[in-house]
């Protein structure tokens, strides 16, 4: 059948043969299924892959609002089988049970429900983002009702911690929590005990979001539950610690950057998501304009300098430099970088991580480097003097040197650097481009309406999980340092005056950038402002 769905679309001009080519060779590596595999490359969205299944097998189309409100699963069925199948019941008759599938060429679920209960399945097709978040909000009313053991006032005793930390409705919690986090896409997951309840909310999409709440007793042994799979010392609740947990999910392994630290009403916890098969090495799928992307790689291919990336933390620098190192990891060329701490691995190049417990500092390793004779060097940010006067030192004797900068603008990086005390005459000489850097929630494509006005909004819906945002793309300003920018760095020119001269010579700025992606309906103006601050985009 799946011979008919690429038929279909090619036959309506639906993809391209070359993209589908590349989507089939995409899904062979992966052994995922075609139209997800679609849906990830942007080729087909979530709604006319719907409507394609629908049409080649002839079934209904359902989106969650046809779902029922309350779980309807046959005895004989196991719940994490249906969700693994990205199946859902939605009716259980005298003789048919009707379910809502994201994949109707799948045949197996279909005889497998039918073996076990005895009654002919129906199918209907929906979304699999809306069939996931389904399952998601179930389990959550599983939870709310689950039998916690009763249990009163803060646990101290450090036997009774570890035995509640091991009781199956806090390891189910825990596991819960983590799976949904990879599900959904969260970046982060934010676990902060009050006075009266444990808050728990995930990062979506640049943006914090309440989940379920757990009994309130019991949230030490949450905690502790979280300590104990990272490697911590659950009995050190008086100092910060870092911890990393792995996980394998949806049969690919998810690591989980945890730091603890202490709070007036205990320990909270933070888990950054680093799911490295998730993750875009791409400057095209990362947002980069054409002229900027050109802009930006001719500046990573030359042999020496100095190469910034500016902006504020969570605005994605770092995954802007991998971007970078991922173009120039070849056989030829030795890279070193030294991070804080090291977030994702990538293959061929050698990674250090800052331990300032033991003096392994950005200077000192990246002093270290230059006895390596590497050819490239990734400093995960210029922190003080020592650090930059290195890597001017480096890039004088022939290196490339990629570092980060938290600065609100390009321009912004000279006058942090000149501040710092890096002569101006060296700067000059050494320092290749900057690059500021924001990122932007982008309008839902499922919901996202063009209004009269010619403006765009997107209203919300179970693609978008209600928010009316979908993914996230970057604004960027590209400053190349010319010979007048070179100038004017000598001769210590101010912030706004190397910013004009720049916009003269044809850098579009982080504004006008995000103009055009309003204009267009990649985001919206209120988007725009709360990342950029309030400002009118002409």
């Amino acid at each position: 059948m799946d011979g008919a769905f690429a038929e279909y679309l090619l036959e309506h001009n639906v993809v391209s043969r070359h993209a589908l080519e590349r989507a089939q060779r995409a899904a062979e590596e992966s052994r995922e299924e075609l139209g997800d595999v679609l849906t990830k490359l942007g080729l087909l969205s979530e709604p006319d892959l719907v409507k394609t299944y629908a049409r080649v097998c002839d079934l209904p189309a359902i989106s969650k609002a046809n779902f029922p409100e309350e779980a309807v699963v046959p005895d004989q069925v196991e719940i994490s089988f249906l969700k693994a199948a990205r199946v859902l019941p939605i009716s259980d008759e005298d003789e048919t049970i009707s379910v809502a599938v994201a994949n109707p060429f799948d045949d197996f679920p279909k005889r497998a429900i039918e073996f076990a209960t005895g009654k002919s399945v129906t199918y209907l097709v929906a979304p699999a983002s809306e069939i996931t978040y389904a399952f998601d909000e179930r389990e959550t009313e599983v939870l709310e009702g689950e039998e916690w053991i009763d249990q009163e006032g803060e646990i101290e005793d450090l036997s009774k911690l570890k035995d509640l930390a091991s009781e199956a409705p806090v390891i189910r919690y825990v596991n819960r929590l983590l799976h949904r986090a990879v599900t959904q896409g969260a970046s982060d997951i934010h676990i902060e005990p009050m006075d009266s309840n444990l808050k728990v909310r995930m990062r979506l999409d640049g943006m914090l979001e309440d989940v379920e709440t757990p009994p309130n007793r019991f949230k030490s042994a949450i905690i502790s539950r979280i300590k104990i799979i990272a490697g911590l010392d659950i009995a050190e609740r008086r100092l910060p610690q870092d911890g990393r947990i792995r996980m394998a999910i949806q049969g690919r392994d998810v690591d989980f950057r945890v730091s603890t630290t202490p709070t007036s009403f205990g320990e909270s916890v933070v888990m950054r998501v680093l799911n490295q098969h998730k993750m875009e090495l791409d400057l095209v799928k990362l947002g980069f304009p054409e002229k900027e992307r050109l802009q930006f790689q001719d500046a990573i291919e030359k042999p020496n300098g100095i190469i910034l990336v500016t902006g504020p933390t969570g605005s994605g620098k770092t995954t802007t430099l991998y971007a970078a190192l991922n173009l120039l990891n070849k056989p030829e060329s030795k890279i070193l970088t030294v991070e804080d701490p090291v977030e994702y691995m990538l293959e061929g190049i050698n990674q250090v991580q800052v331990n300032a417990q033991i003096g392994l500092t950005f200077a000192s390793a990246l002093r270290s480097f230059l006895r390596q004779d590497p050819d490239i060097m990734m400093v995960g940010e210029i922190r003080d003097i020592e650090t930059a006067n290195i890597a001017v030192q480096a890039s004088l004797t022939g290196h490339l040197i990629l570092s980060t900068l938290h600065t609100n603008s390009a321009a912004g990086a000279v006058s942090r650097l000149l501040d710092m005390g890096v002569e101006d005459f060296l700067l000059s000489s050494t320092l290749n481009m900057v690059m500021a850097q924001r990122l932007v929630r982008k309008l839902c494509p499922a919901c996202k309406e063009e209004k009269p006005d010619g403006s765009y909004e997107a209203l919300g819906c179970g693609t978008c999980h209600g928010t009316g945002f979908k993914g996230r793309t970057m604004i960027i300003e590209v400053l190349p340092v010319s010979p007048e920018i070179e100038s004017m760095i000598k001769a210590r020119a101010s912030e706004t005056e190397i910013e004009r001269a720049a916009i003269n010579a044809g850098m579009r700025t982080l504004k006008a950038q995000a103009a055009e992606l309003v204009r267009i309906g990649i985001t919206s103006q209120n988007e725009v402002s709360r990342v950029l601050g309030e400002m009118e985009l002409n």
